[in-house]
């Protein structure tokens, strides 16, 4: 599961070809599943394929395969097939290509990460940790709190919820911000650029407070920093990245395989006739990491 689900229900917006959202169609999604008829030499019968294209379904048929890859050794996999739709799913590559294509980490840095504990944003926090970065994160809970400083080991984690945004980021960096990972938009972007230092960086790749009620526009009342402060701001969409796919792969497989980066946190839900209330769940923050639905068995 992720946002992006929501924009395509909520707008029948679909920012490349192969997403179907008009009414009546499954809902789209990341998926993994096993082919099972082919007329595509590139997707042979019986092996085991993950991608956008995979909808909320048991069965899908696809006429255009772009956006869909075949795992390496499918059944035979090193690692928990689900990693696939986690880690070195769209969650995974979101925060690597974000990462090498627009920023260049100092070891003396600090970074801040909005919606740190939730799929992409704890990718990132992993990525950034691992160049030697001061990483804060801010998050709904204590119980992802503690999750970001005790698991994925950040040098600090807000409960944006129960303490006041703008007090804690003053007291665990209190010469600013050099890079700020954006996936919430609206307020918390607000006190990012408040906070960032001159010629910080932006990078935004998501706008979690449009996904949830209220869905009214949010003012910002800081935009005057990007000019003042001469920040960067980069928006970032995975859908311009899609061909980076097999090189994440080959770079970031290992290291999960034998450790060296954590597995992500992940729920599994049985059945797709509880995937609405899960999604629903998922948008509000119920859950932390990945939430996956297990249709069927491969």
């Amino acid at each position: 599961m992720a946002p992006i689900t929501n924009t395509l229900i909520r707008y029948s917006f679909s920012p490349n070809s192969f997403f179907d959202t008009t009414i009546g169609a499954p809902v789209v999604g990341w998926g993994i599943g096993e082919v099972i008829e082919s007329k595509n030499s590139a997707y042979p019968v019986k092996s085991v394929v993950t991608g956008f294209n995979l909808g909320w379904e048991q069965y899908t048929r696809l006429n255009n395969p772009q956006g869909l890859w075949v795992i390496p050794d499918g059944h035979d996999s090193k690692i928990p097939i689900t990693e696939f739709a986690n880690a070195l799913g769209s969650n995974g590559l979101s925060a690597y290509a974000a990462i090498k294509a627009s920023v260049n980490f100092k070891k003396d840095q600090v970074v801040y990460i909005s919606s740190a504990a939730g799929p992409v944003g704890s990718f990132l926090a992993l990525l950034a940790k691992r160049e030697g970065v001061f990483v804060i994160g801010s998050t709904s809970s204590d119980e992802k709190v503690e999750y970001l400083v005790k698991d994925l080991g950040l040098d600090a984690a807000i409960n944006y919820k129960t303490k006041d945004l703008r007090t804690e980021l003053d007291a665990v960096a209190p010469n600013g911000i050099d890079i700020y990972f954006d996936l919430v938009g609206a307020e918390t972007l607000d006190i990012a650029l408040e906070k960032l230092k001159p010629q910080g960086q932006v990078i935004a790749l998501g706008a979690l407070a449009a996904h949830g009620p209220p869905y009214e526009s949010k003012y910002l009342g800081n935009l005057g920093f990007i000019i003042s402060k001469s920040l960067t701001v980069t928006g970032f969409t995975l859908f311009h990245h899609l061909h980076k796919m097999h090189e994440f792969w080959a770079e970031y497989t290992p290291l999960i395989a034998n450790g060296e980066i954590k597995s992500q946190k992940q729920t599994v839900i049985k059945g797709i006739e509880n995937a609405p209330q899960a999604f629903m769940d998922y948008l509000n923050g119920k859950y932390h990491g990945k939430v996956i639905i297990d249709i069927a068995n491969l």
